[in-house]
């Protein structure tokens, strides 16, 4: 992600690099936004009877905003405040524009401070490694990437070797995970139960050196998407990720759960349990639903408020799966230097 901030002018220019690039711009265009980029539009030329599309520069007041995982692209949608050439459609007019990887956005706004943040973990996020998790025994293969809205699970490979021979004839398979593997970008994690992650590992070892390179292993109880929790949550692959967000937060959350179950009163949640805390200066740390943020001052007050007091703050996104174990407590989270209680 290439920025470029004008503060006086309350402008970001954004040139999104990759997919999580362009679901930091989608959280950080809100309606009443104004965006400007190139965009196309149709326009039927004086005296001809075809529409064409052509070239425009566009201005929008932003009404709403869609992420299209598959395709790449990002669409803003909103009314024309400026147009060039101007003859193409009139000021209040609706348009689209598509924001894809490569295309250059400016968005100009009220930035609240931890907008800047989330703009400022976008460029971090940019430069960290992918990370790949493959949950792997002798009957299938789950894919899974850690990306910083949360985890995406990918493809499934089965073994269909006969169920008597699949801990022996497995070759096919592995050879299949690999190709797959090869694909994959970064850091790779194989995790699983049993020793089929071992057995994987050093077929890779001996056949693909260089990926091997970038291959750790992990166990864990099982091979489903549970299990892909349960490795990000594992002490045995901190190091390898220690600097992921989302692995931050998934830390933070089972500390929270411990706390919450022990009843020591280092926790809280809720707004009344929060502000009190706030207002006391008990706020260690902070765990907060991007969307409660934007939608709800009382949580941009708190936030404003840990972070005057030297907390530290952790917004996640709203789609992720953690997200929704923190929504199932209002949607904000906090462990507290000291008892409140």
């Amino acid at each position: 992600m290439r920025v470029d901030i004008n503060k006086k002018e309350n402008r970001v220019s954004i040139v999104p690099e990759t997919y999580e690039d362009l679901w930091y711009i989608y959280k950080l265009i809100t309606p009443g936004s104004v965006v400007k980029a190139h965009s196309t539009r149709k326009f039927k030329p004086q005296g001809s009877s075809r529409e064409e599309r052509v070239s425009v520069s566009v201005t929008l007041n932003v009404e709403k905003t869609e992420l299209h995982k598959h395709a790449n692209i990002l669409r803003v949608m909103g009314k024309i405040v400026e147009i060039k050439p101007e003859e193409i459609a009139p000021i209040g007019a609706y348009h689209t524009i598509d924001v894809e990887i490569g295309g250059q956005i400016k968005i100009i706004k009220e930035w609240k401070p931890f907008e800047f943040d989330l703009l400022k973990e976008g460029v971090e996020a940019s430069k960290r490694p992918i990370i790949t998790i493959v949950m792997v025994d002798y009957d299938k293969a789950l894919f899974a990437s850690l990306k910083q809205y949360g985890v995406e699970f990918g493809i499934e490979i089965e073994n269909n070797a006969a169920k008597k021979d699949k801990d022996i004839e497995s070759g096919k398979f592995f050879h299949e995970i690999t190709e797959e593997l090869e694909r994959c970008q970064g850091t790779v994690i194989i995790a699983g139960p049993g020793f089929a992650k071992e057995n994987l590992y050093n077929m890779i070892k001996n056949e693909k050196p260089a990926l091997a390179k970038r291959v750790k292993i992990a166990s864990a109880s099982n091979n489903e998407r549970s299990g892909v929790y349960e490795v990000l949550k594992s002490e045995e692959v901190h190091n390898i990720i220690e600097n992921e967000h989302m692995h931050a937060v998934f830390v933070l959350l089972e500390r929270f759960l411990k706390s919450v179950g022990k009843g020591d009163g280092l926790s809280a949640y809720g707004k009344e349990e929060l502000e009190r805390a706030a207002e006391a200066s008990a706020i260690d740390i902070l765990v907060v639903v991007d969307s409660l943020v934007r939608s709800d001052a009382f949580y941009e007050k708190i936030l404003d408020s840990v972070k005057k007091k030297g907390g530290e703050v952790h917004i996640i996104p709203e789609e992720s799966q953690i997200a929704e174990q923190v929504k199932a407590f209002g949607g904000a989270i906090a462990l507290l230097r000291y008892r409140m209680r």
